[in-house]
């Protein structure tokens, strides 16, 4: 049983939409002010802690945007999976007509609509926590209740700014309902945006509640700090990043399931409905169904694995086996079976010791040959391929598919841990705790220890350590919507095509993933439409 505080259709009705709708712009032409006694105006809605909190909820509810988190596969849309599986994590089986797929051929223009739909779907988050953030103060209760709300929609507001920058860079930057007057916006810098958020988080995030202290759905201290630490870290603010997680370092733990003998539970359980509420979820969206009007679509599978939006064979072989090794020096693995071995695995070639020996997320977050799906084996598996997305999936109830009640997590301990750790290696500093963020997100699932593998008998240089925790990064944190934006700050979406060409010369994928065109590929063009209703927008230089 869901014990959510939001059902978000419940509190949120059309008359409040219709309301921040008519607060988001005003017009002062006199014929147009007339309040409509049925419904809240501008004027009248914003006076009782129950009208913050239906205020508040808007603001929840903008995050369950098909073009945020959730993806209806089905109706054109570019949601998180659509988004991951346009990086080197996967491919689109049905080929480049779909969105998302220009970004992985490099082939895509100011007006494709994928970017214009991210876009639009984050300033909605904006808009509506800018409803709070300026209204608050006219509700009728105490300073400490009006903080909260306040901190809340301040956290919300600077998550969307964080997918903003992590990919488009400098967009416009307005913390206030816009008017008719002020409506058109030019764009900020990204540093600027950035510690414009920090300085507000960091004055405001000591008023939320610390974790377990809040209402289920609402945002606690500690998922406020992530955030922070989340953008800090994405922007190369190292002190920044540690101090905020700092704030959430030992403050919740990492999911087991039962005695936390069965490593693959530890991990596959974690996305499950019955799991949603564990201490690791930090900030997720909440859906409720079936049949409530609230579900969500991306668990969308046609009752069998997916075969739309796909795995790539490239991330797939990034999961070292047990022993702590990659495949290609791991005794565990059969060398044949490596590109360039006597008998190399491929389509027509799946043998089953392929996926054997192999670190327990492997089969939490792909579906692969040898595993069964709602009762029906897979010996093999037929798309381009040969690997399904697994992590979010719900095998057992795929008659809810389209309406699935599936929580999406925005932010987990591990993805703290793991930032955590790789802000102190980036600063060169503490590599000790740093360590220790790694091991622990490893021996959830049952993994050697960072020292008892890659520093057996050795100390780790900063190089090698950066690239422990991005491995582990990709491996734990597969399509969870933060591969862009790795890619991006990393400087690697030129090696991550290089990886995805590799991947289609041996006989994986349908996307031509060509080398980037220059500077144009590396950051998501502001979508045309913006700029030809927006005098003061500008494009990108690289874009130009």
């Amino acid at each position: 049983m869901k014990h959510n505080i939001f059902n978000i259709k419940t509190l949120l009705g059309s008359a409040l939409i219709a309301a921040m709708a008519m607060t988001s712009t005003s017009c002062s032409d006199d014929f147009l002010n007339v309040d409509n006694p049925n419904q809240p105006s501008s004027s009248t809605f914003w006076a009782t802690e129950a009208d913050a909190l239906m205020g508040l909820t808007a603001c929840y509810d903008a995050m369950q945007s098909m073009n945020l988190y959730n993806d209806h596969l089905d109706n054109w849309n570019f949601g998180f999976l659509s988004r991951e599986t346009s990086t080197d994590n996967g491919d689109h089986t049905w080929g480049n007509w779909m969105l998302g797929s220009s970004i992985s051929e490099c082939t895509s223009g100011t007006n494709d609509e994928c970017f214009s739909m991210y876009w639009n779907a984050n300033f909605e988050l904006v808009k509506r926590c800018n409803e709070v953030t300026a209204n608050i103060d006219r509700i009728a209760a105490s300073d400490a209740v009006k903080n909260v709300f306040r901190a809340e929609a301040m956290a919300l507001r600077a998550l969307a700014y964080c997918n903003l920058t992590s990919v488009f860079r400098d967009v416009p930057y307005f913390t206030e309902p816009l008017t008719m007057a002020t409506a058109e916006v030019a764009k900020t810098p990204k540093a600027d945006i950035v510690n414009s958020i920090i300085a507000e988080l960091k004055a405001n995030l000591p008023n939320l509640p610390a974790k377990g202290s809040q209402s289920v759905g609402r945002m606690s201290r500690e998922a406020g700090y992530a955030i922070l630490g989340r953008i800090a870290l994405f922007s190369g603010l190292y002190d920044e990043a540690i101090n905020a997680y700092k704030n959430v370092y030992g403050k919740a733990q990492l999911f087991k399931a039962g005695d936390g003998s069965d490593l693959y539970a530890n991990f596959r359980d974690l996305f499950t409905e019955a799991n949603e509420n564990a201490d690791e979820v930090l900030l997720s969206v909440h859906y409720k169904g079936p049949a409530l009007g609230e579900g969500q679509t991306f668990g969308i599978a046609w009752k069998a694995p997916m075969n739309a939006i796909e795995a790539s064979m490239n991330l797939a072989n990034e999961y070292y086996c047990t022993d702590g090794l990659p495949i290609t020096e791991s005794p565990l693995f059969p060398a044949e079976l490596l590109p360039g071995g006597s008998n190399p695995y491929s389509k027509t070639n799946q043998d089953l010791r392929m996926w054997d020996n192999r670190d327990p997320r492997l089969k939490g977050t792909l579906f692969v040959p040898g595993m069964t799906w709602n009762g029906t084996y897979y010996a093999t598996c037929g798309a381009s391929s040969t690997v399904h997305i697994f992590k979010w999936y719900i095998p057992e109830n795929t008659q809810n598919e389209y309406d699935g009640s599936m929580d999406y997590y925005i932010i987990r301990y591990a993805e703290v841990l793991l930032s955590y750790a790789e802000a102190l290696i980036e600063k060169g500093t503490d590599t000790t705790t740093a360590i220790d963020c790694i091991d622990q997100v490893r021996q959830r699932v049952g993994m050697p220890k960072v020292g008892d593998v890659e520093g057996k008998n050795k100390s780790l240089s900063q190089a090698e350590l950066r690239a422990i925790v991005r491995h582990e990064r990709r491996v734990e944190l597969a399509f969870e919507d933060l591969r862009f934006a790795d890619l991006y700050r990393w400087g690697e979406f030129a090696n991550a095509q290089t990886r995805m060409q590799q991947d289609r010369a041996n006989g994986y994928g349908v996307l031509n993933h060509q080398n980037p065109r220059g500077p144009q590929d590396t950051v998501w063009p502001i979508p045309q439409g913006e700029i030809n209703t927006n005098s003061k927008l500008v494009q990108h230089d690289e874009w130009k």
